[in-house]
């Protein structure tokens, strides 16, 4: 501010979240439930503001470029969540990538990957 670093309880780059907050997601060894929930409000806000959603992302359409399947599982195991051989087995019907790859970026368990996917039926 003005030219000056000066330290606020509140973040102007990351609205809605306090900078306390920001630092304990930080150094969590693996996100949380609550730091990924966290993120998916700032995500959406932030791509509200800037009109820009999950099918701008270009990590999402490099990987999604390896097919749907392979692009799920290499981000579950980057992420180090377990899945088993029928994780993609219950997947409904008609939901885009980026839904998909947004749950497999955002869960903390294959049952957690698909409730995301029947939130959004």
């Amino acid at each position: 501010e003005g030219g000056a670093y000066r330290e606020s309880p509140v973040s102007r780059a990351f609205p809605g979240w306090r900078t306390a907050a920001i630092h304990k997601a930080l150094n969590e060894a693996k996100p949380s439930g609550w730091t990924q929930a966290v993120l998916e409000h700032l995500g959406r806000t932030l791509g509200e503001r800037d009109g820009t959603g999950p099918e701008d992302d270009p990590l999402s359409h490099s990987l999604l470029d390896q097919g749907r399947t392979e692009a799920v599982l290499e981000i579950l195991r980057v992420r180090g969540v377990p899945c088993s051989e029928n994780l993609l087995a219950g997947i409904p019907d008609g939901l885009s990538d980026s839904v998909v790859a947004a749950a497999a970026l955002a869960c903390d368990s294959e049952r957690d990957f698909h409730a995301r996917l029947r939130a959004h039926r």
